[in-house]
């Protein structure tokens, strides 16, 4: 995995004279909260939160063949081949890379955009990807380029983020749901935005030139003001602790965080193919990773660890899975936690858990469990501030359903 020291972000001397609070992500600095974590975690549910995104990164790819080469690569299509025909321009796709056990390496937004297509991900692996892919090549007539360091992401949540980016952008149409992708200008810098919502509101993500990334962020920003409350704030910086809060109560679990890769050498073509789908094996399946599977995976394609997935899927065998769990009382466990059942059997871990101030302050989380402990309705014991507490497993998203 790439060093996250190298990984340099644009906006961080920004947020410092801001007095933004810090904090580590990998080896890397994010913003935690800009001092007002309440208000931040209001904006993303009532109106607009503006992130910073050092921890993203870009692979470009180009080329008359990338289409194909990808579909083969990844798990979900960008080439239909029946018709013959790419992923449509202005469409984008989230998918995993597996290597050849069917177990997770990385996951990616494919952002198509017609002369060229984008894959946004963890900014660490931007580097080690680059070159399995280009192990993959032999004679398909495509370019891969690494823009880290060159682009930077920015995350729009919440509500009112079309409005928002509809008065920041320039000469720009309404942005319909169809939208999925697509070019405009902001503050009078050339930015990608594809739609996403990791929060279960609205949000888009941008990919803009980093040293442009202070322009941006600025002009956002410039679309404070609420037309329809004078006074009332429609967009507010937020850091990780306001948007953890709301990703976890949308259920949507994060690569790195709730599940991870097994290293990237492990997918390479150059490594002997050994069948291990048996929970002995490091790393994750794509079907313990719950909701994500059908975002994540189309099933009547082929691609590098698609056999076993497949076959897994077939036989609906999933030894251990992404849960989400709600406390008994108000005790918060942290990440790592271990769980166990009525009898005292390790079971599984926490992976993530917060507070959640629109269910009455609820505790809630995601956690790593084993069949059939990740059954709704099932019990768990959790140590939590000190004592063993109740868990119970609840269907996902937390909110919004």
């Amino acid at each position: 995995m790439e060093n996250s020291a190298q990984i340099l972000n644009p906006l961080l001397s920004l947020h410092l004279r801001n007095e933004a609070e810090m904090q580590r992500y990998g080896d890397l600095e994010i913003v935690s909260t800009f001092g007002q974590p309440q208000a931040e975690y209001a904006a993303i549910h009532k109106s607009c939160g503006i992130m910073d995104l050092p921890f993203r990164g870009v692979l470009r790819l180009t080329g008359p063949d990338r289409h194909q080469f990808l579909n083969g690569l990844i798990s979900n299509r960008t080439w239909d081949k029946e018709t013959r025909r790419p992923m449509p321009a202005g469409s984008w796709v989230y998918a995993f890379l597996l290597n050849l056990k069917g177990r997770i390496v990385a996951d990616m937004n494919v952002i198509e955009l017609g002369d060229e297509t984008l894959i946004d991900c963890d900014a660490r692996l931007v580097k080690d990807l680059k070159a399995l892919m280009e192990q993959y090549l032999f004679t398909e007539r495509v370019t891969i380029e690494s823009l880290l360091g060159t682009m930077h992401g920015i995350g729009l949540y919440g509500p009112q983020a079309a409005q928002v980016l509809q008065g920041a952008a320039e000469h720009a149409g309404q942005f319909g749901e169809g939208q999925a992708a697509f070019r405009l200008n902001v503050g009078g810098v050339g930015c990608v935005a594809f739609r996403d919502a990791p929060t279960g509101t609205d949000g888009f993500q941008l990919i803009l030139p980093s040293a442009d990334a202070e322009t941006v962020w600025n002009a956002l920003l410039a679309m404070s003001e609420r037309g329809d409350e004078p006074g009332r704030r429609r967009i507010r910086p937020v850091g990780w602790a306001a948007f953890n809060a709301c990703r976890i109560e949308a259920g949507t679990a994060l690569f790195g965080i709730d599940f991870g890769g097994v290293p990237v050498a492990t997918a390479s073509p150059l490594q002997k193919h050994r069948d291990e789908a048996d929970d002995s094996a490091p790393g994750i399946l794509p079907a313990e990773t719950g909701r994500l599977f059908p975002r994540a995976v189309d099933l009547t394609k082929c691609y590098i660890g698609q056999e076993i997935v497949a076959r897994m899927h077939a036989r609906q065998a999933c030894a251990r899975q992404i849960a989400g769990f709600r406390m008994s009382d108000d005790a918060l466990p942290l990440a790592g936690a271990t769980i166990h059942d009525a009898s005292g059997n390790h079971i599984g871990m926490v992976t993530s858990s917060t507070i959640s101030p629109v269910m009455g302050n609820a505790a809630i989380g995601l956690a790593f469990v084993k069949k059939p402990h990740f059954a709704i309705g099932a019990t768990w014991t959790v140590p939590a501030e000190g004592q063993l507490r109740t868990a119970t497993v609840v269907e996902l998203p937390f909110l919004g359903r």
